[in-house]
């Protein structure tokens, strides 16, 4: 066992080096804080997400139909499909709905009376009756309405059928006034529409969100549901995002896809059978009002022959009964009974002639009746099969959000700490063979005295263990607790939780203190073992100097001749002094590469602005219509003063995804489908006055800005450069893209186009009739004449308007684009102060161990006469230009390191081209030489405290 006296021993070394311990303990504290406190806060947000979602009872699995789902459907699902623990049918619909006098849209959703997907109530109560609602706080806050006070659903929304399609569409939900008895957070959309996240919105989505009990459902709505949603077993008991909840969810999405096909057909055969049916009963119907119609026209025409064959009958008797004479000579000659002959003939024949337009217009009634009874079954017969969409809870832009940005700043949390934890190694590799050569002669004098080398050596390893513990210790206080808090004010503003809580994971948490203590612990074992090996004799004698040696420079006799003599002496000392300058430079280095990968970072996000909105966006504005009030909406603006030009499109929702495995089955991978924004441009007009559609560079050139200008093709899609790196979708994949009505269809992607906020899906207004149908123009992209201000009160006023459902403003998005992007900035700036904290300790650290064993050196000189400021002038030059040196190199790997991590950043719905300010450059060097600068401050009053007879004494 350690002795009384060793131990002591150990705790004056300590006391007596409390410089270097302090420096070990706080690059630990550094370095556990990044590698734990990044991911802290992403496991926090992830359970606080999951805690919520639990709560609410959110689905984990859902399926929707392109011709709805019935209860036979549901009794499949629960009956045939293992794993499932819950099955509900769900209602939703898309409705008009007036905003302070303008037209908007809302998405309306009946409750489930078991508290499937129940929203959380921040004010007020849920509905109990079917004139009661609840809302998020978004209409609350645009309309100024209260609790209390009531709203009016309107018409469901165009989705993009033809205009007799829609007229045609039956209202789900009761149409009457509902009173607002509260304000709740929906838990299937949890992306603050007005925080950082606002750039996500898409502008074909409801805005607004209600809720009614199920009693609100029209009666003859009931038998089909919109959706199912579907809770797997032992799903809660997981948490979400995890790789086991994962694989439960995904047995049964494939369970699901197992009875999909047999539904499908029995959906499809029972709709057309309905359907068919009521042809049956509208045939049948007109075929007896048919025959009623026949029955009386041949029951008229058989009164009239009879009429007719009476008629003939008098005739002959009264030509008979004149001898000879006709008819017509009796009448002209005034003959009573003839002249009433006459007018019964008259009259049979306008009956005859009436009989036979009626029989005319029966047969074209008729004809009409069978073309129509043909369409009409023809029109069954043309009905697409039934298509399911199998989806998780990645399907929800806020869920699948919160995964994507959270393993963004992951990917920051586990580069960085790499870095913290080499220039730990290389800080306590010179800090403590610096202390193990200051303590030679103890060494020595231990060995003499007896003690075994691993003794020896449990010294120095106990010192660098509880520095690193100590610092570990407050490493994971502050990865924990204070860099959590710290973002979770950023998360506040992303998404509508109602609330952050903090876990400490036990094994993360030790295991980073550990993995510090292994290295640093490791590095003080290595700097020990040569001198361990010496024996007492030797250990107790001043270590030899190094041999002088003629240096590089010394070669180059017009530069060296030319130089100074304490310039000299300072180019010997960095040549002789090469671990030294090799740690130093390397410390710097790593120090300045940190700042310059965050600058990279933090200029990056910041030229996402301008690279979108000026380089890519180029119209002012975006309004969104129903297909019915486009053309009046079109002409207004184009007789507006304020509006330069405008160009008519199709803009509609969508969801993108690899061909085979996002569309009509189960997914069967995760992540593998991103909401876009479909544009569809015209036959014959040109976009690129409004966007700029050109090809997207590499990821290690994007900073250089799109290529060459893409021509759309009938023969295949453009997608945007994140939805190509989100799914893999590279030119000559097959994108299946399937729009707001569920209608999916399959296209080559023949481009892929430069675009940094938002993911859309561009085609010709050929290939969207090929695909989907009818074309129809819901939406306008514009010119605005104007200064930003003047554009923005523009839209505001477009807002107010009937005809409108969304209008974009691109000034707006302009001006509000800081607050998108508090979280990444919010990150690099941590990131900045930690490297700027490693900067300095770097630097304090081997400044102070070179004074330390230059000691005598420094003593020297003074005894020789030099002054204060030249004892100064002397140490601090080297450190200055090894700083120089250190930058130099630190720089151009800052950047490269910025390349790499921005290419990791892979967040939805934004795509990161590096770019790097010269002023960045000098910002990250200037810093390097100010840490240097703020160290020398300290490091002089060590030289002016030099002890010159206590330095120079001999330890003989």
């Amino acid at each position: 066992m350690m002795s009384s006296a060793f131990g002591k021993d150990v705790w004056r070394t300590v006391a007596h080096g409390w410089k270097r311990f302090v420096s070990i303990m706080i690059i630990t504290a550094l370095g556990v804080t990044m590698a734990t406190g990044l991911k802290a806060a992403c496991v926090d947000l992830r359970l606080s997400a999951d805690a919520f979602f639990d709560e609410q009872n959110l689905y984990d699995v859902s399926v929707v139909s392109t011709l709805g789902l019935t209860d036979d459907d549901v009794a499949a699902i629960s009956n045939d499909v293992d794993g499932v623990w819950r099955v509900v049918g769900g209602y939703g619909e898309e409705v008009a709905i007036d905003v302070n006098g303008g037209r908007s849209k809302a998405d309306v959703t009946a409750l489930d009376d078991g508290g499937m997907n129940e929203p959380r109530i921040i004010d007020g109560r849920l509905p109990r009756t079917d004139r009661e609602t609840v809302t998020t706080a978004a209409y609350l806050k645009d309309t100024g309405a209260r609790i209390g006070d009531t709203v009016s659903f309107g018409d469901p929304v165009s989705t993009g059928a033809s205009s007799e399609e829609d007229a045609e569409t039956e209202e789900l939900f009761a149409r009457h006034a509902y009173t607002i008895v509260g304000t709740v957070i929906d838990p299937a959309d949890i992306n603050n529409t007005e925080g950082a996240t606002a750039f996500r919105n898409d502008s074909s989505k409801a805005p607004y969100d209600f809720y009614v009990t199920r009693s609100a459902v029209n009666e003859s709505a009931r038998d089909t549901y919109t959706a199912v949603y579907i809770t797997v077993g032992g799903a809660r008991d997981e948490r979400a995002y995890d790789t086991a909840y994962t694989t439960l969810v995904d047995a049964v999405k494939t369970r699901i896809g197992d009875i999909q096909a047999e539904r499908e057909r029995a959906r499809t055969d029972a709709v057309k059978a309905d359907m068919n049916a009521e042809i049956d009963k509208e045939e049948n119907k007109a075929n007896r009002e048919l025959a009623d119609a026949q029955t009386s026209i041949d029951e008229a025409r058989s009164r009239i022959d009879g009429q007719r064959t009476q008629l003939e009958t008098q005739r002959s008797d009264l030509e008979s009964a004149l001898g000879g004479v006709s008819i017509d000579q009796a009448a002209q000659a005034g003959m009573q009974a003839a002249i009433q002959l006459q007018a019964a003939q008259t009259q049979l024949d306008d009956a005859q002639n009436t009989l036979d337009e009626r029989q005319a217009e029966f047969n074209e009634k008729k004809a009409s009746a069978r073309r129509d009874i043909a369409d009409a079954r023809r029109k069954v017969d043309d009905i697409d099969a039934a298509q399911w969409y199998v989806r998780d809870r990645t399907a929800l832009s806020g869920y699948a959000s919160i995964d994507s940005d959270a393993k963004s700043i992951e990917a920051i949390g586990t580069a960085f700490p790499i870095l913290f934890l080499i220039v730990a190694v290389l800080i306590s590799l010179t800090a403590i063979a610096r202390m193990v050569e200051e303590e030679r002669g103890l060494i020595g004098t231990y060995k003499a005295l007896g003690y075994r080398r691993r003794e020896i050596l449990v010294k120095y390893m106990v010192y660098a263990g509880l520095a690193c513990l100590s610092g570990g210790l407050l490493g994971d206080l502050l990865g924990f607790v204070a860099l959590p808090e710290i973002i979770f004010t950023i998360f506040e503003t992303m998404y509508l939780l109602p609330g952050f809580s903090l876990h400490f994971d036990w094994l993360y948490g030790i295991g980073a203190v550990l993995l510090f203590v292994a290295v640093i612990v490791g590095s003080a074992v290595w700097a020990c073992r040569g001198e361990l090996r010496l024996a007492p004799a030797a250990l107790m004698r001043p270590k030899a100097p190094k041999a002088g040696k003629t240096i590089l420079l010394e070669r180059i006799r017009p530069l060296w001749s030319r130089m100074s003599f304490l310039n000299k002496v300072t180019a010997r000392n960095l040549f002789r002094y090469k671990a030294r300058a090799f740690m130093t430079i390397a410390g710097i280095a790593g120090c300045t590469m940190l700042l310059m990968c965050g600058f990279a970072i933090r200029d990056s996000v910041v030229m996402l602005s301008p690279n979108q909105y000026g380089g890519v966006t180029a119209y002012d504005l975006m309004a969104v219509t129903s297909d019915d009030d486009h053309e009046s909406a079109m002409k207004s603006l184009r007789g507006d003063d304020a509006v330069k030009d405008v160009l008519g499109v199709r803009i509609d929702s969508a969801s993108l995804s690899v061909a085979g495995s996002g569309g009509t089955t189960a997914d069967e991978g995760r992540g593998q489908e991103e909401n876009v924004q479909l544009i569809v441009v015209p036959e014959g007009a040109d976009i690129d006055d409004y966007i700029h559609l050109r090809e997207a560079q590499s990821d290690w050139s994007a900073a250089m800005g799109g290529g060459s200008a893409v021509r759309l093709s009938d023969s295949g899609v453009a997608i945007t450069k994140n939805a190509q790196q989100m799914l893999g979708l590279d030119v000559g994949g097959i994108a299946h893209i399937k729009d707001s009505t569920l209608h999916g269809a399959d296209a080559p992607v023949n481009a892929v186009v430069e675009n940094y906020l938002g993911n859309s899906v561009f085609m010709t207004q050929r290939l969207y009739e090929r695909l989907y149908g009818d074309y129809h123009a819901n939406a306008m992209l514009a010119h605005l004449d104007g200064d930003p201000a003047a554009q923005i009160r523009f839209c505001d006023r477009l807002a107010h308007a009937g005809e409108y459902l969304s209008v974009t403003s691109t000034a707006e998005l302009v001006r509000d684009f800081t607050k998108n992007f508090t979280l990444i900035n919010t990150v690099v700036y941590v990131l900045l102060v930690l490297a700027g904290a490693l900067a300095f300790v770097v630097l304090f650290t081997l400044s102070t161990t070179n004074i330390s064993e230059r000691e005598r050196e420094l003593a020297t000189i003074k005894v020789l006469g030099f002054k204060r400021r030249e004892v100064r002038r002397y140490v601090n030059k080297e450190m200055i230009i090894l700083t120089l040196i250190g930058v130099a190199f630190g720089l151009p790997l800052g950047r490269l390191a910025g390349e790499g991590l921005t290419m990791v950043l892979r967040m939805p719905s934004i795509y990161f081209a590096v770019h790097v300010q010269w002023l960045s450059y000098v910002i990250s060097g200037v810093l390097s030489l100010v840490f240097a600068v703020l160290v020398t401050f300290v490091t002089n009053r060590m030289l002016d405290r030099i002890d010159m007879v206590g330095a120079l004494k001999s330890p003989e």
